[in-house]
């Protein structure tokens, strides 16, 4: 074999060694389902959650509820284990831990967990999928939700895509009005991929850089956003205003006042921009209806839905699943308000 001929095999070689280790993303999935740390994780949550919510039970009669009778106690049922595995998917979202979060998605849909659940499930996945890099997995798991909303004949906002945009959006914004980025960064992240906006998780990332102290670089980020063609000549122009304002103060996007306001006002515009229906579920959360037992921790912006510990998520639920409140007798012709920033 001559020079020549043994370069042209040993490159095609190489080609060929480069073109199998080329994994789509559903091998790529089915490799993490198949690995060490998936497998492990998953048996001992499917196992051990059941028996620790039960250990708290009992727990809590022997401590500050002492002389409680247990019949009094907390009862955890199918539908409490459903909504613990989802809060531990947040929990393992926000601290970045995806491989945690896709067992705990897994689990729930692997139960008899009911239809919002399994949405919400959904939709935290696709945020895993997104950071695992996967778009084609990330986006088909959003589009479930779309696909359920297609299947129902009610209201928008009534049904699973307003019920979960409303979710993401009064999660979102409390989580913003706390400083909690992390959290922030997971609703923005899960809303950009509903609205195909995929520029919300990357203003909700600007913000993470704030909490950790580099205010410079949000700003770098903002203004790259700013000029990048792939996002709306709207929310350039918006983002453009919002660093003008900024550096006009000297850089400070370290302020309480700033980012949140940005970021609730950027989401606001992307659900306008997703059209009407979106909107009105939008202003169904603004009026605090659709998210009514929350509506006092909304509107002060702090931190009084985490005091429950878990109880958030429920809270949600039951509100998002109830039939909307009867409107007022009194009809004045007016829009209700945009959420306030």
């Amino acid at each position: 074999m001559t020079r020549h001929a043994r370069r042209f095999a040993l490159a095609a070689l190489v080609l060929a060694v480069a073109a199998c280790g080329a994994k789509t993303e559903a091998e790529q999935l089915a490799g993490l389902r198949d690995g060490l740390a998936y497998t492990q994780y998953r048996r001992v949550s499917e196992n051990g959650l059941p028996a620790a919510l039960q250990a708290y039970r009992f727990g809590a009669q022997y401590s500050d509820k002492a002389g409680v009778a247990p019949s009094e106690l907390p009862q955890f049922g199918p539908a409490d284990l459903c909504i613990a595995h989802l809060l531990l998917a947040y929990a393992a979202l926000g601290a970045d831990k995806t491989t945690i979060a896709v067992a705990e998605t897994d689990i729930v849909e692997a139960q008899d967990c009911a239809a919002f659940d399994d949405l919400a499930a959904a939709s935290l996945r696709s945020v895993a999928f997104q950071r695992l890099e996967w778009p084609q997995l990330a986006q088909a798991e959003s589009e479930k939700v779309w696909a359920a909303q297609n299947r129902t004949d009610g209201e928008f906002s009534k049904g699973p895509a307003g019920q979960m945009m409303a979710l993401h959006l009064g999660l979102g914004y409390l989580a913003v009005s706390e400083k909690r980025w992390d959290r922030a960064q997971i609703h923005a992240d899960a809303l950009g991929q509903m609205l195909r906006a995929p520029w919300l998780g990357k203003i909700a990332g600007a913000g993470v850089a704030v909490q950790e102290g580099r205010p410079r670089d949000a700003l770098i980020a903002l203004k790259r956003l700013s000029e990048d063609p792939s996002v709306p000549g709207g929310v350039r122009k918006e983002l453009a205003g919002f660093i003008a304002h900024a550096e006009a103060k000297g850089g400070d996007v370290d302020s309480f006042a700033f980012m949140p306001r940005l970021v609730t006002t950027l989401a606001w515009d992307a659900v306008k921009a997703h059209g009407p229906e979106a909107m009105r579920a939008a202003t169904r959360l603004a009026d605090e209806q659709a998210l009514k037992p929350m509506g006092e921790s909304l509107q002060k912006g702090v931190g009084q839905a985490g005091e429950a510990a878990g109880g958030w998520w429920r809270k949600a639920r039951e509100a998002l699943s109830s039939p909307e409140p009867a409107a007022p007798a009194k009809n004045t012709g007016q829009t209700p308000a945009e959420p306030a920033a």
